[in-house]
C-alpha cells in the first residue's frame, strides 16, 4: 500500500524512522512511501493478528517479496502457527513472487518446510479485477458452448442500456445501480462494493429478461452463461 513520505526522530529507539527498512536485508537511505503488512488469522476460529510489516521506497519487486514470505511463515511456525494457505491480490509482482515459489495454474500451491501451502488470490479484488477489465475489453463466448450459431459476445454497453432504461421507470430493478456503477471515476473504481452490485444476479436475470422479451435487439449477442 502507498503511504505519505516522512521521516522523523524516535527518541525512544534513538533512531531515525522513514527510511527504507527490508527486515533481514537491513536498512538504506531511501525514503519509504510503500508498506508491505502481513496478518494472520485463523480458519477454525475467529481471530486476526497482525505479524509484520515491511516498508520501501517503491513497490517490492517478487524476488524481495519471497524472501519476506519466507520470513513470516518461518516465525509463523516457530511459534506453533500451522499456516495451510496464503492470501493476496494479484500484482504483478506478487504473481511473479507466487510462481518462483513453486504454484501454478495445475498446481496453486507451494512446499515450505515439507509443507504444502495453498496460494490463493483474493476473491474481492479478482471481483474488482473482473468489472474494471469488464470496462475495457468484450468477452467472447464460443457459441457451441452456449447452444447457439452466431458469435455470442458480452459488452459493458449491454449493462449501460440496460441501465439507461431502468432509471427511468417508476419501479426499477436495477434499484442499486447509480450513474457511479456505469461510469465509475478513478476513486469509485477500487471500490468492491460497485463491481459486486454490477456483476449481481439481478443485474444478470434483468438482462436474460430483456433478450426473452425481445425488446432490446442490441441485447441478442448477449448471454450472461451461469453454472
Amino acid at each position: 500500500m502507498s503511504i505519505r513520505e516522512n521521516v522523523r526522530f524516535n527518541q525512544k529507539f534513538n533512531c531515525i524512522e522513514g527510511f527504507e527498512d527490508l527486515g533481514g536485508k537491513g536498512r538504506t537511505c531511501n525514503i519509504v512511501n510503500h508498506a508491505l503488512p502481513f496478518m494472520v488469522r485463523g480458519l477454525h476460529q475467529k481471530w486476526k493478528q497482525p505479524m509484520a510489516y515491511y516498508i520501501s521506497h517503491g513497490s517490492t519487486n517478487a524476488e524481495m517479496l519471497v524472501q519476506f514470505l519466507k520470513e513470516v511463515l518461518g516465525a509463523c511456525q516457530n511459534v506453533g502457527l500451522h499456516v495451510v494457505a496464503t492470501v493476496c491480490v494479484m500484482g504483478t509482482n506478487i504473481v511473479k513472487a507466487m510462481k518462483l515459489l513453486g504454484s501454478t495454474e495445475e498446481e496453486p500451491f507451494f512446499q515450505f518446510q515439507n509443507q504444502a501451502i495453498a496460494t490463493i488470490y483474493d476473491p474481492l479484488h479478482l471481483l474488482m479485477c473482473t468489472h474494471n477489465l469488464f470496462l475495457k475489453y468484450d468477452v467472447h463466448f464460443k457459441p457451441e458452448h452456449m447452444g447457439s450459431q452466431l458469435p455470442v459476445i458480452a459488452k459493458w454497453e449491454h449493462i449501460k442500456e440496460l441501465y439507461e432504461e431502468d432509471k427511468h421507470f417508476m419501479i426499477r430493478r436495477l434499484v442499486k445501480l447509480t450513474d457511479n456503477h456505469l461510469a465509475p471515476v478513478t476513486r469509485c473504481a477500487m471500490k468492491v462494493s460497485l463491481a459486486a452490485q454490477v456483476m449481481s444476479h439481478t443485474v444478470a436475470a434483468a438482462l436474460y429478461a430483456e433478450v426473452s422479451s425481445g425488446k432490446e435487439q442490441s441485447l441478442h449477442s448477449f448471454c450472461f452463461h451461469k453454472k
